[in-house]
């Protein structure tokens, strides 16, 4: 029988014992929009002199399979598995908060998670990924939509099943672009206008890490060539933008208000502790998303016949997340 990919039920769960056993308990990952575990045998083909035109062997390679999710976010909880360490309660004294992690392990900071996606419709059918790890997520909104995350993470094995854990729909709202702010500077003001944005980190996994005594690789490091945060905004062209962003790109105002482009001798480095923040409200449910030490490194103004508004978009990137806890959730 078919099966509709309406009726298919996502969840995660840490993995506390060995590296690629599976988790003892699942979360539901609420408001999925697609998911997808890849896996691949790399089958290694034999031929020989003298044995014809055909392969005669086929043997097994090494197993690899990555995953990608979307979903519109209720919560960040899952992406401790990209983060780092989850602590607090989730009240404004106490805000759950995601710590920038330096080690994978399942007793340690990034945790490696296992995900099942289990289809009901007519029969049950789960796929299951095992020793998950995060490598790369992308948090974006725009005026009028819901906050997006799409992430993608690589997984030890994988199988399929005909069964799955227990679900239950969570149908709290997503976060959605209205009623927030975005802040930037090396003393964060409220910008306004904004129109989207976007983050992105990226774990740099190590990910090459298999030994000849299994077909499995093993836990992934932390480490090459390092995390990297990458950040997109695109905002309503104001004259106010010309101190406030402007001047930061350029590094140089001479004479005032005009501004170019540092020589690089002068000054060699562009202005520094500058921070990107956006605050998001969704009735009682609060959130923020901090980074720092953040560099423009382009930008675009385009103007076209009949093209509206001027949007100015800039492109940057930041050293690290704010206060190395880059995203923070609460209600009230």
């Amino acid at each position: 029988m078919s099966q509709s990919q309406q009726f298919t039920k996502v969840q995660y769960g840490p993995e506390a014992s060995a590296y690629g056993t599976e988790a003892s308990s699942y979360n539901e990952l609420a408001r999925v929009q697609s998911i997808n575990i890849e896996p691949v045998n790399n089958i290694i083909y034999g031929r020989g002199l003298g044995e014809g035109l055909n392969v005669s062997n086929a043997y097994y390679g090494v197993y690899d399979a990555t995953g990608s999710v979307t979903f519109d976010v209720v919560d960040f909880d899952i992406l401790k598995h990209w983060v780092g360490p989850k602590t607090g309660s989730g009240t404004s004294g106490s805000k759950y908060t995601l710590t920038e992690g330096t080690t994978i392990a399942t007793d340690s900071e990034i945790v490696p998670f296992s995900v099942e996606y289990l289809n009901d419709d007519t029969t049950d059918q789960a796929t299951v990924g095992l020793g998950c790890v995060g490598q790369q997520f992308t948090l974006e909104g725009s005026i009028g939509s819901k906050l997006s995350c799409n992430a993608s993470f690589i997984c030890q094995k994988s199988l399929e099943r005909e069964s799955g854990a227990t679900y239950t729909a969570v149908t709290d709202p997503a976060f959605v672009m209205l009623n927030g702010t975005w802040k930037f500077d090396d003393t964060p003001s409220t910008i306004s206008g904004v129109r989207s944005w976007s983050i992105s980190m990226d774990n740099g996994l190590v990910i090459d890490t298999y030994s000849i005594e299994s077909r499995f690789r093993g836990i992934p490091k932390v480490g090459g060539p390092g995390r990297t945060y990458n950040f997109t905004v695109s905002i309503i062209m104001a004259q106010a933008l010309g101190d406030q962003i402007i001047r930061h790109f350029y590094g140089k105002e001479s004479p005032t208000n005009t501004y170019t482009p540092e020589d690089g001798s002068t000054s060699v480095s562009p202005t520094t502790g500058l921070e990107f923040e956006v605050s998001l409200v969704n009735g009682s449910e609060y959130a923020t998303i901090g980074l720092d030490e953040c560099v423009i490194e382009s930008y675009s103004k385009p103007s076209s016949l009949g093209g509206g508004l001027v949007l100015i978009t800039f492109n940057g990137t930041a050293l690290e997340g704010k206060g190395n806890a880059p995203i923070k959730w609460w209600s009230v």
